[in-house]
């Protein structure tokens, strides 16, 4: 720094040195610059948009699929069901609700003109950001999808016992009605007429 400040004397040809008053100056401001660059907030990389953290903890795949393949892994290993497939169709992928800090400023200004008129400015500010916790946004609440029908492809569904089984556990997993449910038995030959 000291080479700088020598290098810039010498092109206008004054006296400088940093035990000077404008030497401190200038101390006083880079260390205040350092100081305001350590502090100031680094950018929030991470957005504050909900729908953009993944809901599924960053595995891969949506929510729904990841649904979809535990409900066909838990319904294959009823007795007489043989190969499942799943699909579901959603109202929405669930809610995430996160924490917020709240701060409200308010600031009081007086001021008085040349003509020794006061007036008083009131200002209130609300400020609202992620709560944050470990580097990452504070769930408060998460609520599942809400499931408008499932439609259930399985082997063994020609077997009215199957059937309602099938029926009767993916409503009990999922929390619906029986309506919403729909068990259809899979084509005889499905698979090898899908790989022709």
């Amino acid at each position: 720094m000291e080479e700088w400040i020598r290098g810039i004397k010498e092109e206008t040809g004054e006296k400088f040195s940093l035990r000077s008053k404008k030497g401190r100056y200038l101390i006083v401001i880079v260390v205040c610059l350092g100081l305001l660059a350590l502090l100031w907030p680094a950018p929030n990389r991470s957005g504050t948009q909900q729908s953009v953290s993944r809901p599924n903890g960053g595995t891969g795949g949506s929510i729904k699929e990841q649904m979809q393949a535990e409900l066909e892994t838990i319904l294959s290993q009823v007795d007489g069901a043989g190969k499942v497939e799943v699909r579901m169709t959603l109202a929405s992928d669930g809610l995430k609700n996160y924490a917020v800090n709240i701060k409200d400023e308010t600031r009081k200004t007086e001021e008085k003109d040349y003509k020794g008129v006061e007036r008083t400015i009131d200002e209130q500010n609300t400020v609202k950001d992620l709560a944050v916790s470990g580097g990452e946004s504070l769930l408060v609440e998460q609520k599942s999808p809400q499931i408008l029908g499932v439609l259930v492809v399985a082997d063994g569904a020609c077997d009215p016992m199957v059937k309602e089984e099938l029926t009767n556990v993916t409503a009990t997993l999922l929390n619906l009605s029986a309506y919403q449910v729909r068990v259809a038995a899979r084509r005889p030959n499905a698979e090898r007429g899908a790989s022709r």
